[in-house]
């Protein structure tokens, strides 16, 4: 998802947050009926939930002065695997290790584009709301890398 430099109106961005999210939900759905490791199934299940009630939230705050999401805490430092795991499009002959590096990359995508999205609404309320965003998504980064690193990179 491409953004332009600049802060949306409320609705617009909540719109584009929503696409993001139900974008989010659809990748770990799939990856989870992909993955056959128990471990990576039950976390791509729980980030996909998580998906699930950020939209719902962000649904409901068009009929709300203001959006109700809770804050994250302090932010997740993320190890950067993006920067040297390699994505491939998922298809039937997937490994678990291609469902997780691809579950990887598209939450970096999604993490950049709130972490822009706040940079650019500032103090903007809206600006609020993307940080939160990318709060979260940066937890969520840091929750599959952290697996990526117990599963795949015990050996190196």
């Amino acid at each position: 998802m491409e953004t332009e430099d600049v802060c949306y109106t409320k609705e617009v961005a909540l719109e584009k947050a929503i696409e993001m999210e139900a974008g989010s939900f659809e990748t770990y759905k799939k990856a989870y009926f992909m993955a056959r490791d128990k471990v990576a199934r039950d976390l791509l299940k729980d980030l996909a939930l998580d998906e699930l009630r950020h939209r719902y939230t962000l649904e409901k705050a068009f009929f709300e002065e203001t959006v109700q999401l809770h804050a994250s805490g302090a932010e997740a430092p993320s190890m950067n695997l993006t920067m040297f795991l390699q994505e491939k499009p998922l298809d039937e002959s997937a490994t678990d290790q291609d469902v997780m590096v691809f579950a990887i990359h598209d939450e970096k995508r999604a993490v950049d584009f709130y972490g822009k999205m706040a940079e650019q609404c500032g103090d903007a309320p809206m600006g609020g709301m993307y940080a939160t965003l990318r709060d979260d998504e940066l937890k969520h980064l840091t929750r599959l890398e952290e697996l990526y690193e117990n599963h795949y990179m015990r050996d190196m």
